[in-house]
């Protein structure tokens, strides 16, 4: 990790200037009426206000210091709403048991468009000191953060690329997926199927990686119709099984890359009279609080979602106490929790 002291920012006054237009134009294009402007000059103003790191501030509640104490939760709309998204509500939980005893505040920022002309004035209006992104997808504007703007920043629920410049915190995917497949196998299975995630996600794809390495590292060839797509959601879940009990010879066992997902998989075996563990084990990924109440309780990879929240906001505040950037992936291991939808495989099963 690297340490790189952030610029001063320039007032928009310099922006004006160096731009060619006037202080209010400025402010207009700044201020989410790039509208009325033609795209010429909102693209000339927003060019000079990146080059020079502007950012503005109309709350701060220490013109000194230039804080509002208040840090922005980003999460993109193609994900659940918020308030549906257990992963990022546990995120929000760490984030604030961190933040609180700092008096600062938390606010969730809905981003109404993606348009990156338009992305960053909702973003860096001056009402926030810094911002925690909840997994942005793999395509998404909010990855050139750093041509557009100086605010702190970390990600959470994604390890991205070191190039991109981030500081992410996440689960350590692919040690746990390793030992999920090394753990069944241990038990008997050779017959393992996949559940993944959406592939516009960063877990999703370090997930499946990871299966299919650690497959490969026990000696195993994992065949196409092994793998289904289940994105994330429980009616994913629900489509995937469907899929993957149609193979033949059965699959023995089930990794599911969340748990949502895994209980609807749950869901479709107990319609279909597929008995869990008897003739198929189902391990997911998580520990959300439902897995310890299906039927059966659901083996799966607890996920140390408070601590990565808890953690991002330390990091977080120790880039706006100190004006320094980091830069880095910190992974936390999660825990195999077993439970009663995995056991060893029927016998004489291929």
């Amino acid at each position: 990790m690297s340490a790189v002291k952030r610029r001063a920012r320039p007032t928009l006054a310099v922006v004006a200037r160096e731009a060619g237009v006037s202080i209010g134009t400025a402010s207009n294009i700044l201020g989410s009426k790039a509208a009325l402007h033609s795209s010429e000059t909102v693209e000339r103003v927003l060019r000079v206000a990146r080059q020079l790191g502007y950012r503005p501030n109309r709350i701060a509640r220490s013109l000194a210091a230039r804080r509002s104490q208040t840090i922005g939760i980003i999460m993109e709309p193609p994900h659940a709403l918020f308030t549906r998204n257990e992963y990022a509500t546990a995120v929000l939980d760490g984030v604030v048991d961190c933040f609180t005893p700092h008096g600062y505040h938390i606010k969730i920022i809905t981003l109404r468009d993606m348009n990156p002309r338009t992305l960053w004035a909702q973003i860096d209006d001056g009402t926030i000191d810094g911002a925690i992104l909840i997994a942005p997808l793999i395509d998404s504007p909010l990855l050139s953060w750093h041509e557009h703007t100086a605010l702190p920043c970390v990600v959470v629920g994604s390890a991205l690329p070191e190039s991109l410049g981030f500081y992410c915190v996440d689960s350590d995917s692919v040690g746990m997926i390793t030992e999920v497949v090394n753990w069944l196998v241990d038990l008997g299975h050779r017959r393992i199927g996949f559940v993944q995630g959406p592939a516009e996600q960063w877990s999703a794809r370090q997930r499946e990686y990871a299966f299919r390495q650690a497959m490969a590292a026990r000696g195993i060839e994992v065949r196409p119709e092994w793998l289904a797509c289940g994105f994330y959601t429980q009616e994913g879940g629900r489509r995937a099984a469907e899929q993957l009990l149609q193979v033949y010879p059965p699959l023995t066992a089930l990794i599911v890359s969340n748990d949502p997902m895994a209980l609807g998989v749950l869901e479709v075996c107990r319609q279909r009279g597929v008995r869990v563990p008897e003739q198929l084990s189902v391990v997911g990924f998580d520990d959300i609080p439902l897995a310890a109440l299906a039927n059966p309780p659901l083996t799966t990879v607890r996920n140390p979602i408070h601590e990565i929240g808890y953690h991002a906001a330390q990091a977080l505040l120790e880039q706006i106490t100190s004006g320094e950037v980091k830069r880095g992936n910190c992974l936390l291991r999660g825990e195999l929790v077993i439970r009663q939808s995995a056991a060893p495989p029927p016998l004489r099963t291929g």
